[in-house]
Parts: structure tokens; sequence; C-alpha cells
């Protein structure tokens, strides 16, 4: 697409655009390394982060909006009915979305999603409390925007917004500090639910907004956790376990008499953040790879041109390549491949690859280096569900939760050990972070619900523990 900017001095084409409504998602923190934000001027590339004022003309984006519609949901039970509008939110540390209701009916309205603009100073959690030993007041403005600009959507006067995250984004979006997360052992400022008003919060076109924050859990696990339990709960599930997969991986088994937590720090891969051809589930994004007996195929969100490859995807592939035996059990490229199969893979930008995709514009494939960020994150998954189960033994079902896990293949993810192979019915999942988040916002009993869950769960602290180390290990293979 192609639009019409004016770069004051000062300001770079990164923030413009952004400001325009589109979102360069510059994961390195605007040093230009991650290549995401890539556009067009005069024909040719250049990265909007590193591109300053003045400048005015024509500059051509190859992103998408930054609002696109977001999941459906179903209608809550209120138990205090109100004339006006409240929003569940699901503060996440790439994507927020949001859902409208209103709450005299409990009907859902609508629900919109859209990138945290705090990306911008990094790919994960880690990075920005990093970061904000400097720039602390600018990254909690940037998130500040984010939900003011996400709500500004709805076209509505909303009376209340429930917010449920992990607790990094929690502490910024409070104003509180996030030096606690600094080092182990990591330190929560806050421990019990907030209420608090928009002009409180530094919400200005919200001030008379109230906003309701669960309590986080412990560590690096937030009260969007305790959200997807509320949720699952709710449906009657009594023995489960739960994945919430992002650049922090959030892990639990849901028993009547035991329920046990832990977090992994996986990294941006299941973002597809730092790959070569990555992207989240998106449209445009490659989320099912297949072999149909004489060419590998595959199936895009949107069923548009494919732009890149989302978390699934790759799952996907990985899983075909180590089932064509195309890498060997540490993920490295073979040499001597099957004719068929040989011409998928060449070099690509100095590094062994497996191309699924090439035009004249553009190539989508999976770099050696990709494989073994991908081994690096599904390791630290592995370990930490078989800790798990070693713990409160195996549920007899288990739930993906989030963006990733609306697009898995079972069959992949046991292939490539993401998950032990004794876990049994594996389901995908929608956000149900969300989904408990609206329940919050209709009902005071929930609220109540979600504070005997903090209390009941147990942190299972895997720095020290023996099975995540050696399992840990064992993930690094395929």
């Amino acid at each position: 697409m192609k639009l019409f900017v004016e770069v004051p001095e000062g300001k770079s084409l990164y923030q413009i655009l952004r400001e325009k409504g589109f979102m360069k998602s510059a994961y390195c923190g605007g040093r230009g390394t991650c290549r995401k934000c890539t556009v067009k001027i005069n024909g040719e590339e250049k990265l909007a982060c590193l591109t300053f004022g003045p400048y005015k003309g024509e500059v051509e984006v190859f992103e998408e909006r930054l609002v696109l519609q977001g999941e459906v949901l179903p209608s809550i039970q209120v138990d205090c009915p109100q004339t006006g509008f409240g929003v569940a939110l699901d503060l996440g540390t790439t994507g927020v979305e949001g859902a409208l209701f209103d709450l005299f009916t409990g009907k859902f309205l609508k629900s919109y999603k859209t990138l945290n603009f705090q990306s911008s100073f990094g790919a994960d959690v880690v990075t920005r409390v990093e970061l904000a030993r400097k720039n602390y007041k600018k990254q909690r403005e940037l998130l500040l925007e984010t939900i003011s600009f996400l709500l500004k959507q709805f076209g509505k006067s909303i009376l209340e917004v429930v917010v449920v995250s992990n607790p990094v984004m929690h502490h910024f979006l409070l104003g509180l500090p996030v030096s606690g997360f600094e080092k182990y052992p990591f330190k929560l400022e806050v421990e019990e639910e907030v209420y608090i008003s928009g002009k409180e919060l530094d919400i200005s076109d919200f001030p008379n907004t109230f906003f309701y924050f669960p309590p986080p859990f412990k560590n690096f696990i937030g009260s969007d956790f305790l959200s997807n339990l509320l949720y699952f709960e709710s449906q009657g599930f009594e023995n489960f376990g739960i994945a919430d997969l992002g650049t922090n991986a959030e892990l639990g088994i849901y028993k009547k008499n035991l329920k046990v937590a832990a977090s992994v720090p996986a990294g941006p891969a299941f973002e597809g953040v730092g790959l070569f051809s990555g992207m989240r589930a998106t449209k445009g994004a490659i989320y099912k790879v297949f072999f149909d007996g004489r060419t590998f195929k595959y199936f895009v969100i949107g069923n548009e041109k494919p732009q890149g490859i989302c978390a699934s995807g790759y799952f996907d592939i990985i899983y075909l390549l180590k089932s064509f035996r195309i890498v060997n059990k540490e993920g490295t490229f073979e040499k001597n491949l099957n004719p068929l199969i040989a011409n998928y893979v060449r070099e690509v930008k100095g590094q062994k690859a497996f191309v699924l995709y090439e035009d004249k514009e553009s190539l989508i494939a999976i770099t050696q280096e990709d494989i073994r960020k991908f081994l690096l994150a599904k390791a630290s998954v592995y370990g930490g569900l078989s800790a798990l189960i070693e713990k409160a033994n195996i549920p007899d079902k288990f739930f993906f939760s989030g963006a990733f896990g609306s697009h898995i293949d079972k069959r992949s993810i046991k292939g490539v050990k993401l998950i032990p192979e004794n876990l049994p019915e594996v389901k995908a999942f929608g956000n149900a972070a969300l989904k408990g988040a609206a329940l919050l916002l209709g009902s005071r009993k929930k609220r109540e619900r979600i504070k005997e869950l903090k209390r009941e769960v147990e942190f299972l602290e895997l720095a020290t523990n023996k099975t995540f180390e050696t399992k840990y290990i064992e993930g690094m293979e395929l």
C-alpha cells in the first residue's frame, strides 16, 4: 500500500506510520537488525525505524492496518446489571485483544486486536525490563497509547475494563517498578487485585472508565494464566493441563485437589520474531504445511498470498523435515537428500534453508538458525511440562490457549517433542484468557473465585528442578 507521509525533523518514519494506523514492528528496539519495518521509498528499500525526517513524499508499506477483527465470544452472565458497556482485555507482550459487551444484557458486541506499541522496545519482556532502566516512562506511554487506541475502536463510552496480562505488562500499565523482574528471585510489587480509574492510570481519553486488574500469580505468571484456569473451570473441566505459549510460556495442570503452575522463558520464536520468514498468526501467515505425495503444500490465513510463517506452520515444517530425513535429530540439514526433495534445500544468505515459497518479490524459507531457535524454545516447554507431570501426574485433557493454540497440529507438536508423548487428548483452543476476562467483567462472584484460584495454585520452581534440567536437554533433539 502506498501513502503520503510527512516526517518532521527529529521524528522517525516508524513513529509517523504508527500514528497513521500502521504498526511497523521494530522488535529489535529500533536498532535496524530485525528488518521487520522495511518500507520502500522511491523504489528503494529502507528501514522505517532508521529513517528520520525531514521527509515529505510517498512511502510503500507492506504491513496490514493496525486493527484486526478479533475473536467472536459467547455472551456472559451479568450478576450486577449496569446500563452501559464494558471491555474484557487481554494485554500480551506482542498483541492486545479486547471484546465489547453490553453490561446490562451480557451480550457480546464486537472485538478487536492490535499490536502492543511497546514492541518497538524489544520482542520479549526480559528485553523491555532491561531497557526500562533508561526508558521506563516512554515504554509506559506506549502501553497507555495502545490501550487508549484499542478502546477508541469500539466507539462507545466505556464504564469498565477488565485487564488480564502477564506481570510485567501489569506493572508497566499500573506505573509500578519492573526492576523486580531483572534477576532471580523475582519480585511482584503488587499481589492483590487493583481497581483504578482511567484518570489515575493516565489514560486521558477515558478518565471516568474504571479498570479492574485481577491479581497476578507469581514470578512471570500473571492474571492471564489465572483467567485461563477460570474459563476452563467454568466449562466444567476438572482434570486438565494448559499451555499458553508466547515469549514466556505459562504452563499448568489443574486437578480438583492439586493445581500447579510453572513458567519457562521460550523467547520470541513462538511469536515469529527473529526468524527469517517469521510472523504472527494473522492474514498472510502460512499456518499449515503438509506433503501431498509429490510436493509440499500449505494453507494461508485469509487465503491470501503468503507473507511469512507463523508458529504452527514452523512446527509442521520441522516435523516434515524430520520425517523426510531432511534434518537429523539435532536439527541439522543432511547432505544426501532424496532427489524429489533436494531442490527445496539451498543456501539462503549464507546458510542452508528449506524454501517453501518463492516469487519475484519474496522468498519464504526456514533456515538452519530458525530451527536452532525453535529447538531452544520448545525444549523449555518440553522440560517444563515434564516436570509438571512428574508433580501432578498426567491430566485427562490438555489445552493450548492463545493465537498459537488456534492452528496447531497434534501430530506435529508431539513429533518434534514440544509436548511429552504420553499426554492424552490434546486440543487447540482460542484465547481462553480473554474469555476468562469476559467472565470477570460480568460477575463479582468470578472475581472472588480468581482470588481463590491464586491461593489454590502451587508454583513449581524450575530453576532447581532436576526433571526440568534432564528433559530440557532431551527436548533439544527432534
